[in-house]
């Protein structure tokens, strides 16, 4: 099997994030093996001691609660502004889903006011067979 072609994106958006408020993004892993989770992070141009204050991923068995920090995925972002830039700052995450609880939560908490997207792509699929709305995507082409 091709492991790219049974994948399923789960994206979040916040337009705006105030300064070490909380963002956060549970994740349903129930059929797949592996999670690559990006967090995005506008430009800024405050200077700030870090990008994130928390950035991490926890772990739980029931959806909305009962979430623990997963040992090894937790990220100290580093400092600086994006001025000009048109990525603020990315962190990636990649997890080996097999013996993980089945619900991933990414939390974090920007150093300045931006707007924050976490994108999942669950890949190796237990089903095959996958389109545009098994994807979780608009549009899904494959050669």
């Amino acid at each position: 099997m091709n492991h790219a072609s049974g994948n399923k994106s789960v994206t979040k958006a916040a337009a705006s994030v105030a300064a070490s408020a909380t963002h956060s993004h549970e994740i349903d892993t129930l059929g797949f093996k592996y999670a690559a989770i990006d967090v995005i992070f506008s430009p800024f141009t405050a200077a700030t001691t870090s990008y994130a204050s928390v950035l991490k991923v926890q772990e739980s068995d029931a959806s909305g609660s009962g979430q623990a920090d997963v040992s090894g995925l937790s990220v100290t972002a580093g400092a600086g502004s994006t001025t000009g830039a048109n990525v603020g700052a990315v962190a990636r995450f990649n997890v080996d889903l097999r013996g993980r609880k089945r619900y991933l939560t990414v939390v974090t908490s920007p150093g300045n006011t931006v707007a924050v997207v976490t994108n999942a792509r669950l890949t190796k699929a237990e089903q095959g067979t996958y389109d545009a709305t098994t994807a979780n995507v608009n549009d899904y082409k494959s050669l």
